[in-house]
């Protein structure tokens, strides 16, 4: 793999997980809630889980940055990528698409979709991609430009496109029905 490939796509993973988790400390009282509503642990585990998920995506952002540990970093992307598309496949399946995903923090709040499950196992393949062997050539100073302003370019991109790719939201008659299903309860 080219290293600036390599580079960008390392770069482009920690900037992700590293404002992801800084989006869920500047929320932190809500955090544990979060994990809560995906209902998959015991009420007792959720604020463990709440801060190893924390701790561990703040140190995959360090790792992705630091070179030598670089490929640690990308098996720990990948693994906590599939463990939330795990999750949300779930919950999915389970019909409570309703609940926030927890992505970003209150800023971003947004209910669950199947593009978010083909969202993070792209994110895990691209974790897996800087696994593969670099080619030997060395990067001039210009392209860890190209690389940032590529790292920058996608970080504007993601979350346009998370608002995009949502659903549609629920029509007038759809609130109505659930509205009425729900007095009815």
């Amino acid at each position: 793999m080219d290293p600036l490939l390599k580079l960008t796509i390392a770069w482009s993973l920690a900037a992700l997980f590293a404002a992801s988790t800084l989006h869920k400390l500047l929320a932190l009282s809500e955090w544990p809630g979060v994990i809560r509503n995906y209902r998959l642990l015991p009420d007792a585990l959720t604020p463990a889980a709440a801060a190893m998920l924390l701790c561990a995506g703040a140190l995959t952002a360090a790792a992705l940055l630091w070179a030598p540990a670089r490929k640690w970093g990308a098996c720990a992307a990948a693994s906590q990528l599939v463990l939330f598309c795990a999750a949300l496949w779930v919950n999915i399946r389970r019909g409570r698409t309703h609940i926030d995903c927890g992505c970003f923090g209150l800023r971003l709040r947004q209910g669950l979709s199947r593009w978010m499950v083909a969202r993070n196992l792209v994110l895990a393949l691209a974790a897996l991609a800087l696994l593969l062997p670099t080619s030997r050539r060395e990067l001039e100073a210009v392209e860890f430009a190209v690389a940032f302003l590529c790292v920058a370019t996608l970080a504007f991109l993601y979350p346009v496109l998370s608002i995009v790719l949502q659903p549609a939201p629920p029509t007038y008659d759809e609130n109505y029905r659930i509205s009425a299903a729900q007095r009815a309860d």
